[in-house]
């Protein structure tokens, strides 16, 4: 069994300078691939870069996903050239980007018909009001014209007294 010692590294300056991340021994294990005997220096590179720049993605936004590379290297102690890299720029890392647009984009489209349902119901008890307002007007002035005292109608209404002479009125 291979021990991999990996880094990831990140530009914000597009590749002018680099922060080097701190150096992770893989646990082949950990990495390995559903149905694979032995994992690649270039597969766990390629798999740390994806799951480095997805959880960049999976952020708040708030600031831009940096440029990334991850270094591996085929024994404990990462010295002399890297034994494999992966850098952002790839096809995985365009179609994750590409996912999570199209996710966002869906939960948009979810948002504004839940909206447009709500606005919908919104309006149609708008004019079950309205229509009750008219209804309870029309019936508080038959009421009246019962010669029905105005604190028992305005008690069953809800209302006061003054809203019923102005309703009589």
């Amino acid at each position: 069994m291979i021990i991999y010692a990996f880094t990831v590294q990140t530009s914000r300056d597009r590749g002018a300078t680099w922060d080097t991340g701190p150096v992770t021994i893989a646990d082949p294990a950990q990495w390995r691939r559903e149905g694979a005997d032995e994992l690649t220096a270039e597969e766990l590179a390629s798999d740390v870069l994806d799951q480095t720049y997805r959880q960049y993605l999976d952020g708040d936004g708030t600031e831009a996903i940096p440029l990334l590379q991850v270094f591996v290297w085929n024994r404990a102690i990462p010295s002399g050239p890297p034994t494999a890299t992966s850098a952002t720029g790839l096809d995985s890392q365009w179609q994750a980007t590409g996912d999570l647009i199209a996710e966002i984009a869906a939960d948009i489209r979810h948002f504004e018909e839940e909206k447009r349902r709500h606005d919908a119901a919104a309006a149609s008890a708008q004019l079950a009001i309205t229509n009750a307002r008219h209804r309870l007007a029309s019936v508080v002035t038959s009421a009246a014209r019962m010669q029905m005292p105005q604190v028992t109608i305005a008690h069953k209404a809800g209302r006061s007294r003054e809203w019923v002479r102005k309703t009589v009125g």
